[in-house]
């Protein structure tokens, strides 16, 4: 009966910190910035700008609210960890650039041109964003409640699985992305076991992103190759360049992402980051 009422505490948690931040971004998206485009006359371009820096500190605020009011504690995962970060940029970059590089070098990508970096910086804001709002979603809310009810084992494979069911709208899809991007769920949450921090796990999430973009690369099925600053053609099988769907559903990077996720939980498991790996609720 105890367990029981554990695993209810834990769903009810999730229940109401995911209610938190769709209420947050709704209300904000939907009532507030169409008040604030409207009373400061905000064009197109600043309007822009505003909704996705509001957005971003809605999230973050959403979620420390969630944490102080409801769990009652500090949210030390939203502590400014610079060296962490900064290793995590590189990681990122390097994590999906070594599936990039064998690409190029194999004759499956070919660069074409350098275009410049004037329409990088909008695309860039939007990956940041977006990246931020998963990670609070997915490992913030999803794994570290669903660890805290059913371990680290089982909440790796849960959510990582959520997470991939949850791209398969994307454009390009195809039956090895839930693969691929359950996968990417998986390394993420692996970052986060490691690190403890959402912002180091958003940054190698980022510039994972970016490292795609900026190469003129489609983007888990995003079309921003026109504003990217390198461009980049594809040649070859869908299974060896990703198709529309971009590097990520590439067979070079599925073997990529399993040596990466193998590493993390190595680390995790050395620098006891894992507290629950034997998979039972503590």
């Amino acid at each position: 009966m105890h367990k029981s009422r554990f695993l209810l505490r834990c769903f009810l948690k999730l229940c109401v910190a995911g209610a938190c931040l769709v209420a947050a971004i709704t209300t904000y998206r939907f009532l507030l910035h169409p008040l604030i485009e409207s009373a400061f006359s905000l064009g197109e371009h600043a309007s822009s700008i505003v909704r996705r820096t509001n957005m971003f500190v809605v999230v973050v605020v959403s979620y420390w609210a969630f944490v102080h009011y409801y769990e009652r504690r500090a949210a030390q995962e939203l502590s400014l960890q610079w060296r962490w970060i900064g290793l995590a940029a590189v990681a990122g970059s390097l994590s999906i650039g070594v599936t990039i590089l064998v690409l190029y070098t194999t004759g499956h990508y070919q660069l074409m041109s350098f275009r410049g970096f004037g329409q990088a910086i909008g695309i860039l804001a939007t990956i940041w964003i977006a990246a931020v709002v998963e990670e609070v979603a997915f490992r913030g809310i999803l794994f570290r409640i669903l660890e805290e009810g059913i371990g680290t084992r089982a909440a790796l494979v849960g959510s990582a699985v959520i997470f991939g069911v949850a791209h398969l709208a994307n454009n390009g899809a195809h039956w090895i992305t839930l693969l691929s991007v359950t996968l990417a769920g998986l390394m993420w949450a692996g970052v986060f076991i490691v690190s403890r921090n959402i912002w180091v796990t958003a940054v190698h999430h980022c510039c994972w992103n970016a490292t795609i973009f900026m190469i003129g690369l489609p983007l888990s099925g995003e079309n921003w190759r026109a504003q990217a600053p390198f461009e980049t053609i594809s040649r070859g099988s869908v299974l060896w360049t990703g198709g529309a769907f971009g590097p990520e559903d590439s067979l070079v990077n599925i073997f990529v992402s399993l040596a990466i996720c193998a590493a993390l939980w190595r680390l995790a498991r050395r620098t006891d980051s894992a507290p629950k790996l034997s998979g039972k609720a503590g």
